[in-house]
Parts: structure tokens; C-alpha cells; sequence
């Protein structure tokens, strides 16, 4: 029987080691977090401890990892980093996930309760597909990227690397979301977004954070 280990013992830790329990199979039995703060569970009460730091753990044949942090770019890259260690990383599909067929997951994947991937999607490896979260039929998901609750990426949509998609977003048919971009809680994206840009709204239109004074002297 194999050891799991849950990397990334914040919020989204806890929530996906919890859904991590529903999850049936006989390989492997949960065995903690790997997080660098070792206070991290501080006052939360949590049947399960840290066992380490995902910096320095060694990954043992006997063991299996579950991708768990909740920032895209943070979790490529410390997930990655393990894997070049040799660490393997499963999916985590809650018992409620609807997969159409044809539909490709890659490693390290987690999905949450009542979320769907349609039929002939690719998620890259490392993705988090939060509760009740949709990815329609052709749409392709790059590594690292987080889709929250709620979201409906309609049919054909790209989105890129270590994207983020806030809860209740909207991307329609076919729009490519480009790497390192943020779409914001409740958005309706009706047209392309440029790598590392954030948009919102209704239409999403480009978010320009104003400068400070201080910063402009």
C-alpha cells in the first residue's frame, strides 16, 4: 500500500486532501501534507499533519502526490520540482465528476465536486478544476491553470499556461485565454486575452492598475 502526500497544506489543501478521501481505489492510504510552513495547520484542528516540506522531501517508491497549491504559478513549479525528483503525482476526480468521452487528463490533476470535462477536452497536467466547474466539449486547459467554482469554459476555448479563472467566469466559444492571465470572479469573456494581463467585468475588459503618485515622482 502506498503513502499519499498532499502538497500544500493552506485552504485548498485541506479541501482537496478532504475530497482525496472519496474518492475509491485501493492503492494507496492518505498520509499528510508537504508544506514548507510547518505551522501551517496551526489552530485548525486537522486530522492529518505535516510530514515534511515539498523543498527538501525526498520521494520514496512508496510513495503517490497530490498537487494541492492553490496559486498556478506556485504550483507548476513546486510540483515540477518534485517530479524531476521522481515524485508521482495522480488525479484526484471526486466520485461526482462527469468525464465526456474521449476527454484527456493529465497528471497531478485535481476535480472537484460536480465538475465536468465534456468530450474531446485536454486539462494539462497540474490543473484544479474547482466545484461545479465546466469544461466543455475541444476546450484544451494548459498546465498549472486553476478554473474556480462555478466556471463554464464553453466549447473550443484555450486556455493557456498557470491561468487563473475566477468563480462564475464565462468564456465563450472559441476565445483563447493566453498565459499567465487572471480573468476575475464573474466575467464574460467575449473576446481574446493577452498573456499576463488581467480582465473583468461584463464584457471582461482590461484591468489598468493606476500608479501612485509617489510612484510616478
Amino acid at each position: 500500500m502506498k503513502r499519499c502526500l498532499v502538497v500544500g497544506a493552506g485552504g485548498s489543501g485541506r479541501e482537496i486532501l478532504s475530497w482525496a478521501l472519496h474518492v475509491t481505489q485501493g492503492d494507496w492510504l492518505m498520509a499528510g501534507f508537504l508544506d514548507k510552513n510547518p505551522a501551517a495547520l496551526e489552530g485548525k484542528d486537522f486530522p492529518f499533519g505535516i510530514v515534511g516540506s515539498p523543498d527538501t522531501y525526498q520521494p520514496g517508491d512508496n510513495d503517490v502526490f497530490v498537487a494541492a497549491i492553490g496559486d498556478p504559478e506556485t504550483r507548476l513549479r513546486v510540483c515540477t520540482d518534485l517530479q524531476s525528483r521522481g515524485a508521482h503525482f495522480v488525479s484526484i476526480l471526486h466520485p461526482t465528476v462527469r468525464v465526456g468521452l474521449c476527454a484527456r487528463i493529465d497528471e497531478g490533476c485535481v476535480f472537484a465536486p460536480y465538475s465536468i470535462v465534456s468530450a474531446n477536452a485536454v486539462v494539462e497536467r497540474f490543473v484544479a478544476v474547482n466545484h461545479a466547474g465546466g469544461v466543455g466539449h475541444d476546450v484544451r486547459v494548459g498546465e498549472g491553470s486553476t478554473i474556480s467554482s462555478h466556471c463554464d469554459l464553453m466549447g473550443g476555448v484555450e486556455i493557456g499556461r498557470c491561468c487563473y479563472i475566477g468563480s462564475h467566469a464565462c468564456i465563450l466559444p472559441g476565445k483563447k485565454i493566453g498565459d499567465y492571465a487572471k480573468v476575475g470572479a464573474g466575467s464574460s469573456v467575449i473576446r481574446n486575452v493577452k498573456p499576463r494581463t488581467t480582465v473583468m467585468g461584463v464584457p471582461a475588459q482590461l484591468l489598468v492598475v493606476a500608479r501612485s503618485s509617489a510612484e510616478d515622482a
